[in-house]
């Protein structure tokens, strides 16, 4: 059953917002079929076109609470919202099947898969939006995917490792080394994460409570100083709102919220989670010191006014690049003052790591959630998937994704039925953010992988 909301890996403006030629046409629309699941459809796609947001007391007339315990009221409204932004949307297509329907939804400017199911009482108990599949033929082997992954316009890294038993889940480089590789494309490069780094935020959260200097039931105070850009939600509420640890670290994970990333990181201070670095197992901490918060990201790489500082963030040294960020203003942002058509990790905006630094950082946080104080950590990192994976075979999947212009990636922690844990990552990059436009793509070598995994 795929009872995720997933549209988002993203750090940038939307998850849903992509172009190509064949998005630009201009479809016929088809109905919904006249049954209960097609009726719940329908009501979908009327709230995502919707002038009106769509009130949390309608979601739950309408969706499943075993569904609303996973993904809450909240965040459906908001990916609601963000798909409003490109609306309307129409059904170009339909597929029926005994788990529920496929819907294909256009706009103008994007396309949409969403799968949806309805539970006994005819409430939603499964709703999964996500780039339709690319056109390309699943890899039937380690080999062919590898060879597929090699092929892709950007340059990519991917990864698919066994975790032992044994491994020492503190997170440490040299257990994640201890893994068995089974797909290994350039495993050793270092590349762009994008809002991958929030997990080590989570995890400067997670060892901030457990010294009990920080509550998960602590309010934070949202201004204009800490708003930031989209992906996300909280930065649509007014200043002045509380939102709690907990709820921002969820929304920090499960829909990438960047405001809410940049509240925690305020909380905890920026050299906590710059601590994190070691403490996960990253392999070279430097690579990301300072540790720059969203808002202060998009000021640097697309701001109009810092373009001197953008042309000498690549060579500055650690403490010029402090000054750098101290000197950075508050106030709102403005996103239509930002010009995101180009990429900037080429001159070292963004985060950084390798494939071991993503799987020892998967072991760090699955170590701490297994403490009583970091509980909550284990559901933060499952609430959205990223993908759309088989439930009795993998029944537990901890994932953060990330991208900015020019880059796309992704890490999963996947558990299997058997007991076998494994991580997968991907890792891409160019000077071209059309080249990794394509996420269904790029992850179908995933949702290949799995399958693999699912067959051994």
């Amino acid at each position: 059953m795929f009872a995720a909301l997933a549209t988002a890996v993203t750090l940038v403006v939307s998850a849903c917002a992509s172009s190509s030629p064949e998005a630009s046409a201009a479809p016929t629309a088809v109905a919904l079929p006249e049954t209960a699941v097609g009726q719940k459809a329908q009501w979908v796609l009327e709230s995502i076109n919707a002038d009106e947001k769509t009130a949390e007391a309608e979601i739950a007339e309408n969706i499943a609470p075993m569904m609303l315990e996973q993904v809450p009221a909240s965040q459906m409204v908001a990916v609601f919202g963000q798909m409003g932004d490109a609306k309307p949307w129409i059904a170009t297509s339909v597929t029926e099947a005994a788990s529920g329907l496929t819907v294909l939804l256009h706009s103008s400017s994007a396309e949409l898969q969403m799968q949806i199911s309805v539970d006994e009482q005819q409430l939603i108990n499964g709703l999964l939006f996500q780039q339709p599949p690319a056109d390309r033929t699943p890899a039937a082997s380690w080999k062919e995917l590898e060879k597929n992954v090699a092929a892709l316009d950007a340059d990519t890294s991917m990864t698919v490792t066994r975790i032992p038993a044994s491994a020492d889940a503190a997170g440490s480089a040299d257990a994640a080394g201890t893994g068995e590789r089974i797909v290994d494309v350039a495993g050793d490069e270092t590349k762009p994460l994008g809002s991958i780094f929030k997990l080590y935020v989570l995890g400067a959260v997670a060892d901030a409570v457990a010294a009990g200097t920080l509550s998960w039931d602590d309010n934070l105070i949202i201004s204009d100083d800490t708003r930031s850009l989209p992906s996300g939600e909280l930065q649509d509420l007014p200043s002045g709102t509380l939102v709690s640890v907990r709820d921002a670290a969820a929304k920090m994970i499960g829909i990438s919220d960047n405001t809410a990333t940049d509240l925690l990181i305020d909380r905890v201070g920026r050299e906590a989670v710059e601590a994190q670095l070691a403490v996960m197992g990253h392999h070279d901490p430097a690579l990301n010191t300072p540790f720059a918060k969203t808002r202060e990201f998009f000021q640097i790489g697309w701001g109009a006014d810092f373009g001197d500082a953008r042309a000498a963030w690549a060579d500055a040294t650690v403490d010029e690049r402090r000054a750098t960020l101290g000197s950075m203003p508050g106030g709102v942002l403005e996103l239509s003052s930002f010009d995101l058509s180009k990429s900037a990790w080429q001159q070292g905006i963004d985060w950084f790591a390798n494939p071991d630094d993503l799987i020892s950082a998967h072991l760090a946080l699955q170590q701490k959630a297994a403490t009583p104080t970091g509980e909550p950590v284990r559901g933060i990192l499952s609430a959205n998937p990223g993908l759309q994976f088989d439930s009795e075979v993998f029944p537990y999947v901890a994932f953060k994704g990330g991208s900015a212009p020019g880059v796309l990636a992704g890490s999963w922690l996947l558990e299997r039925a058997d007991g076998e844990r494994f991580v997968i990552t991907m890792q891409s990059s160019s000077l071209d953010p059309a080249d990794v436009t394509d996420t269904a793509l790029v992850f179908g070598n995933v949702t290949d992988a799995a399958a693999l995994l699912a067959g051994e």
